[in-house]
């Protein structure tokens, strides 16, 4: 025999999925606003986080000055004054700020271009090309303009060209002095301070209630 709910059982269990179901709702809104909670990032967190991207720049760029080949950073590179031999020896030369990596005769070949210093009697770094390598004689020949060949001493090349510098590198060899590192050393104290006063403290002193 079937067994048939009354009018009030049947009122009763609708009242009661009812109810579960704004409990289950009430649950989901609840775990959706956690989530977005522990993904909001306010400006005392963000003020941190570029005070620590800050302070591992500065680490880079300190860590060269205290080693002992002062100016090769971290990753093996350099950045040096130089005359790029895209210029032409009957015009106005120009010295750039040039990416260069430690000399190693087992790493370059014929087109590679190397830093020579003193290049005509000046007292300055010159970018050559490779003509011909003789490393049985302990020699390279290079030219600058493609017409004059110069031999060079292997052990009196320093650097390997890398590329002129970009923005960045141009900052990096500007730290890579003492004056330099200074400047920068309090450039980014200036900034975070700044920051840090317009940003973080106006707001701790609007959040604050007023007497």
């Amino acid at each position: 025999m079937t067994d048939f709910m009354t009018t009030d059982e049947l009122v009763l269990l609708l009242k009661q999925q009812k109810m579960s179901e704004i409990g289950e709702k009430r649950q989901l809104e609840t775990a959706g606003k956690t989530k977005k909670k522990k993904f909001k990032f306010n400006k005392k967190t963000i003020f941190w986080i570029i005070t620590g991207l800050a302070s591992l720049h500065i680490l880079f760029i300190t860590i060269p000055l205290v080693l002992p080949n002062r100016g090769i950073n971290l990753l093996g590179y350099a950045n040096i004054i130089a005359i790029p031999n895209t210029q032409e020896l009957d015009e106005e030369l120009y010295q750039r700020v040039i990416t260069v990596h430690p000399f190693d005769i087992n790493d370059i070949e014929v087109g590679d271009k190397v830093i020579v210093y003193g290049r005509f009697s000046t007292e300055v770094y010159w970018v050559e090309t490779i003509i011909e390598i003789r490393e049985n004689l302990g020699e390279i020949d290079t030219s600058f303009d493609g017409f004059i060949r110069n031999t060079n001493q292997i052990e009196n090349i320093d650097y390997k060209f890398v590329r002129e510098s970009s923005f960045i590198g141009v900052i990096y060899f500007t730290s890579s002095n003492l004056r330099g590192y200074l400047v920068m050393l309090s450039t980014h104290v200036l900034i975070l301070g700044l920051v840090h006063y317009f940003f973080i403290n106006e707001k701790d002193k609007k959040s604050k209630p007023s007497r």
